[in-house]
């Protein structure tokens, strides 16, 4: 069944469907918008550009990481714990290790020191710059993060981590120890053992939440990340553990690439890890944006008539407000006042911006673009923006085009003086 044809899911009025059959409805729909969002977005190519920057940035983000270990004294408890999370691939494990040290002895030694960070601060910002530009992307945003706020957030991000990981290593170690110190009760013992096997999973469904309520350079809900990371961690612990538990039972494949065998599989890990993280940011977005997806869908196919009408009401609404020294519209209090889809608007606003009728402005105390009109609103009259729509993009013609000037110049001299012309008589 073609996506066309279920356009008349979204005209349902769910409060006459019992608690089941709404549950039901509210699923298909999520499954529409995320199918149809994962086409549109083309989502895999963003996994497998993600899985490359992983690689590339492994490295660095590992020296980063052990450095600031190294000087509280925990680059070997790091180490240990790394291992055994990774005690199924010792090889790679070790070549990517002696990369790390390799680099922090050169970096130590002052050689390639100037070239060594700017690969360092190039492939941390490359790699969260390409997470953010994905998960935008499936929020229908084209701004990102300046660069200033990019350096500050991520890096601060890479350098609390050794710590995070310390932290809830040392819980561990308390958890396990207070078990040991109750061996005669058995049932409380069982429990904590239960604890500390679910511990990393709350964890990653923990990150992946943190992750998709922060990386989109918009507002989200945290309501609607709630499951989708929960989703997303079981999903990841399922993928972890299959690849950790099955991995020595590939023995054909090992046969044949031998110790190199380690890497393709571990890129296949990143690539289905990938998928699932931005499958589970295309079910936040699914779940903030259901009840306007329906509109949304067809922005794309209205006629021009329409779509500049909206773009009129917006021009007027943001002039109004400039008019009466208010705070200035952004684009989530602007689709909250007019009762359009916030993406249709931000869409919208990006289109305007072009066109120089709007600016957009970033208010220190507020992370979210701001806009205000590109020209004075006492000149700002309907023919003035009808005339920046018309004209917006290029009018360059080719040498063919020019060739049929005085046809061109007539029927754009005649397009608004004498509308009853017929074409015949062109």
């Amino acid at each position: 069944m073609k996506m066309r044809n279920l356009d008349y899911i979204w005209n349902i009025n769910e409060q006459k469907l019992s608690p089941f059959k709404r549950w039901r409805l509210r699923m298909i729909k999520r499954s529409i918008i995320i199918t149809e969002c994962i086409m549109k977005n083309n989502l895999m190519s963003y996994a497998s550009a993600l899985t490359y920057n992983c690689m590339l940035a492994a490295v660095p983000v590992l020296a980063i990481i052990f450095a600031i270990a190294k000087g509280f004294g925990f680059d070997n408890f790091l180490e240990e714990r790394i291992r055994e999370s990774l005690e199924i691939n010792p090889e790679i494990l070790d070549t990517i290790l002696g990369f790390v040290d390799s680099y922090l002895q050169h970096t130590k030694s002052g050689v390639f020191l100037g070239v060594g960070l700017v690969f360092l601060l190039y492939t941390l910002l490359s790699l969260t710059t390409n997470i953010e530009t994905a998960f935008n992307t499936i929020w229908f945003v084209k701004s990102s993060r300046n660069i200033y706020k990019k350096i500050t957030d991520y890096i601060s991000v890479f350098i609390l981590l050794p710590f995070i990981i310390i932290i809830l290593s040392g819980l561990n170690m308390a958890v396990m120890t207070f078990r040991s110190l109750l061996p005669d009760y058995l049932y409380l013992s069982n429990t904590l053992g239960t604890i500390l096997h679910m511990s990393p999973v709350v964890l990653i469904c923990i990150a992946f939440i943190l992750l998709y309520k922060m990386m989109p350079n918009t507002h989200v809900k945290f309501k609607n990340v709630i499951v989708p990371g929960i989703v997303a961690g079981i999903s990841f612990s399922v993928i972890q553990y299959l690849y950790v538990h099955y991995q020595i039972k590939l023995s054909s494949y090992n046969a044949i690439y031998g110790s190199f065998a380690a890497l393709p599989l571990f890129m296949l890990l990143l690539q289905i890890s990938w998928s699932i993280c931005l499958i589970g940011g295309q079910l936040c977005y699914a779940n903030q944006c259901m009840e306007n997806y329906a509109f949304e869908r067809q922005s794309y196919d209205l006629s021009r008539r329409y779509r500049d009408t909206i773009c009129l009401l917006l021009m007027s609404k943001i002039c109004k407000r400039f008019a009466n020294g208010d705070t200035a519209y952004s684009a989530r209090s602007l689709a909250r006042d007019t009762q359009l889809p916030e993406t249709v608007v931000r869409i919208l606003l990006d289109e305007l911006t072009n066109m120089q009728l709007l600016v957009e402005t970033h208010n220190e105390a507020d992370t979210a673009s701001q806009y205000l009109p590109a020209i004075d609103i006492h000149r700002m009259t309907l023919k003035m923006v009808v005339k920046h729509i018309d004209s917006f993009g290029s009018e360059a013609t080719s040498h063919t085009w020019k060739m049929n000037a005085p046809e061109w110049e007539r029927l754009r001299a005649l397009r608004y003086h004498d509308k009853d012309t017929l074409l015949i008589d062109v």
